[in-house]
């Protein structure tokens, strides 16, 4: 059994289900709403879950009633929750807007001070992941002790942490990919094996810093919610690279797992 660090967000999500896509300037109708667990480090935790990892959560929650709820249900789905931290606060739902064929939109608040995520003591595992922009420096340290590292690429000012790989989207990295290829080595450092982009239904592709690799992606799903699929991808994958794949056929198999659950699921 592979056994993996999730470094990340875990919060709730306030979903309004829209009848029509997103155009400017028209009065936006929506058919349903609901608030439900989600963020970053969630959704790539249950997809290892999911996949027969362990999962050491390492997250922050504010010690009210959402707080608690949300770690009640990282106990229930299986997670090792005692890297969990609870601090005083309140939950802010986080408001993300879902289109009829799935897409979604999300609003983030601005000027918005992020987290500090911490352990609570050593860190062990085969692998971690991390989608967080402030690490304590205890948290760094221990980092550089575990064998394979990936991160999403920050999209904002953020403490630099020694990973192998950087996994983003054309969306948030941007079109120029020497511009998301040095982004990635000043988050990453000397370690940077690869960028890896992903594009919708388009091809991902593989950068080392002086090669592209594209990858061909599963034929695209439609009509369901993409809330998670990517942080999903993420998690399948570093599993692929566990299990010794190389990295076109981990983004490959992982591409076509994540069609799979698209296909399974059922929003919410």
């Amino acid at each position: 059994m592979h056994r993996v660090v999730v470094i990340g967000g875990v919060h709730h999500d306030r979903i309004w289900q829209l009848d029509e896509p997103l155009t400017r300037g028209r009065r936006l109708r929506f058919s349903a709403r609901g608030i439900r667990i989600g963020g970053g480090g969630f959704h790539t935790g249950c997809q290892l879950l999911e996949r027969g990892a362990a999962v050491t959560m390492v997250t922050s929650l504010a010690q009210d009633e959402k707080g608690l709820a949300a770690l009640a249900a990282l106990k229930e789905a299986g997670f090792d929750t005692r890297h969990v931290t609870m601090t005083p606060g309140e939950t802010v739902p986080l408001e993300i807007l879902l289109e009829p064929d799935g897409e979604r939109t999300i609003l983030a608040r601005a000027h918005r001070s992020a987290r500090l995520f911490s352990a609570n003591g050593p860190l062990m595992g085969d692998a971690v992941y991390i989608n967080a922009l402030r690490l304590d420096e205890a948290l760094v340290a221990t980092l550089r002790d575990i064998p394979l590292a990936v991160s999403q690429l920050p999209l904002g000012p953020a403490v630099p942490r020694p990973v192998d790989y950087v996994v983003s989207s054309r969306a948030d990295a941007g079109a120029d990919l020497p511009s998301a290829w040095q982004r990635a080595v000043a988050i990453a450092g000397p370690r940077l094996k690869m960028l890896v982009l992903t594009d919708g239904p388009r091809r991902i592709a593989l950068h080392d810093g002086h090669r592209t690799v594209e990858v061909e992606t599963a034929p695209a799903v439609t009509g369901v919610s993409t809330i998670g699929a990517g942080d999903r991808f993420s998690a399948a994958f570093l599993l692929g690279l566990l299990d010794g794949l190389d990295e076109a056929l981990a983004a490959s198999t992982a591409s076509r797992t994540i069609a799979d659950w698209l296909r399974r699921r059922q929003f919410p």
